[in-house]
């Protein structure tokens, strides 16, 4: 399938949904659930098929080239397991039930998303590949904006049902995309403080709309798990990860021991004496109020992500106010999530990195990462030229008398980085002229996670207090009551 090479960007439009155009909407939803489904399981008995078969091991232990690439082609032909085949195996299906819901476009973009599925698995990029549960299945898309689900005149047009698109013509950002062409359109449904809304996304044709004008600069940037330091000729800042993010982890683990609570006790028939669930296939059962605090759980988890990926944008944006050119070391990400698993859920650095690259991008600019092994930047010390392992509870660059903070001085020799190199004469002589704002940089650090602690220690204090006010008014004895109101009085004192 030859695809477009032009550029693409997304305008998501809310919709204006009455009560039957809801209900059919629900029930194409779960007509192209079923069809995904069907034709997944197809594509995946199909590369079986193809993987068990002698010709498949002969052409895996030839050496990589054509011949080998070839041999693959022909393999994928005779068991028919190619993206056409599975759009042939979905025009079979519509000729049931579904091909009343669902057209033809969108029920090849749905084999499309299915073949990209297992071929992910097949590549190594994914472990399994799951089946969509009833309401798991959230978006559905056409290939073109003539057929199908299509956009027109402030419209979404998907056979018989027109459905209105909320359209605020003041905003420049929807201004500025209603003015582009439409490649093609999808639908996606999201539950929103427990209603299901629905929304139009307009894949268009060029570049977003430009809020910002960023300088053609350079900025060096260290990624941690939890903090960042971007440095540039002109500024320098080392900065927490969503500072402002409410963590709401807490309550998020205390609804989910809830749920399990409440799964067990209408469950009690799908677990074993020791509490651990009987393998095989059960049936669950779950109550009102069950679905109402998962409900609970899934509104908490959605404003979350949304607040997060609101921070990401507007770091994002005084980032590249210091430059276009951002250069940082490739970092593994799954490393991170097995050594800081909770930090990097939290925080998401890698989803900052990939909305750093797509805006620098758009602005005319680029994302420059360079492997740690040639680098090891994090080693280096410019005052004598030699590379020193320190370990990561070290986070304070203290060789030769330079006392700097660690990631601040890792964004500064970034910016030094030339073909996967660090230019040690450049390092030199910026030093000169940038080491009051980095080390400016490095206090304002420190400042910052003095304050931290200091007000989880406030914190900490005050619920101390109350969990001493509640022991006070629990006790009954009048002896009792006096021994913990001198423990209250000596707290306060």
């Amino acid at each position: 399938m030859s695809k477009s090479k032009t550029l693409s960007f997304i305008l998501e439009l809310p919709l204006k949904v009455n009560a039957p155009q809801e209900a059919t909407l629900h029930t194409r939803f779960e007509a192209g659930r079923q069809l995904y489904n069907a034709i997944l399981g197809e594509a995946k008995r199909r590369q079986k098929l193809l993987r068990e078969s002698k010709a498949f091991h002969v052409a895996r232990k030839m050496p990589k080239g054509k011949q080998r690439t070839s041999a693959f082609k022909k393999l994928n032909e005779c068991f028919i397991f190619r993206e056409y085949d599975l759009h042939k195996y979905a025009t079979e299906i519509r000729r049931s039930w579904i091909g009343k819901h669902i057209d033809s476009n969108t029920a090849q973009k749905t084999a499309t998303r299915a073949f990209a599925a297992v071929e992910k698995l097949r590549r190594g990029g994914a472990k399994k590949v799951r089946f969509k549960g009833k309401n798991q299945f959230d978006s559905v898309e056409g290939k073109t904006n003539t057929t199908g689900i299509r956009f027109k005149n402030n419209q979404i047009l998907w056979g018989k049902l027109s459905l209105d698109c909320m359209i605020d013509e003041s905003d420049p950002v929807v201004a500025h995309g209603l003015k582009q062409r439409v490649k093609f359109c999808r639908l996606i449904k999201r539950k929103l403080n427990g209603r299901i809304r629905f929304f139009a996304q307009l894949i268009l044709e060029g570049i977003p709309y430009q809020k910002h004008q960023f300088p053609p600069a350079e900025v060096g940037l260290d990624i941690g798990p939890s903090t960042i330091a971007h440095v540039s000729f002109t500024d320098a800042q080392l900065e927490t990860f969503c500072a402002p993010l409410e963590n709401k982890q807490k309550e998020i683990r205390r609804l989910q021991r809830k749920l399990d609570r409440q799964r067990r006790a209408n469950n009690p028939q799908n677990y074993n004496a020791d509490g651990t669930i009987k393998k095989g296939r059960n049936i669950w059962h779950d109550s009102n109020q069950y679905i109402k605090t998962k409900n609970q759980l899934n509104e908490i988890q959605r404003k979350q992500a949304a607040h997060r990926k609101s921070l990401h944008g507007n770091l994002a944006n005084r980032i590249l106010k210091q430059g276009n050119v951002i250069k940082t070391e490739k970092l593994s990400y799954k490393s991170f999530q097995r050594n800081w698993g909770k930090s990097v859920g939290f925080r998401a650095p890698a989803m900052l990195v990939e909305m750093l690259r797509r805006k620098a991008e758009n602005a005319g600019g680029a994302m420059i990462e360079f492997p740690t092994t040639n680098t090891k930047l994090s080693q280096y010390c410019h005052a004598c030229g030699e590379y020193h392992k320190k370990p990561l509870s070290q986070r304070v660059h203290t060789h030769c008398g330079l006392n700097i903070q660690r990631d601040v001085y890792s964004a500064f020799l970034a910016l030094s980085v030339k073909d996967n190199a660090l230019d040690v004469p450049s390092v030199n002589e910026r030093w000169l002229s940038m080491e009051t704002m980095l080390r400016t940089a490095s206090l304002s650090g420190k400042e910052s996670q003095v304050a931290k602690v200091r007000q989880l220690s406030n914190r900490e204090s005050s619920d101390s207090f109350k969990r001493l006010v509640r022991k006070v008014s629990a006790k009954s004895d009048k002896a009792q009551d006096v021994v913990a109101e001198k423990q209250l009085l000596l707290f306060t004192l």
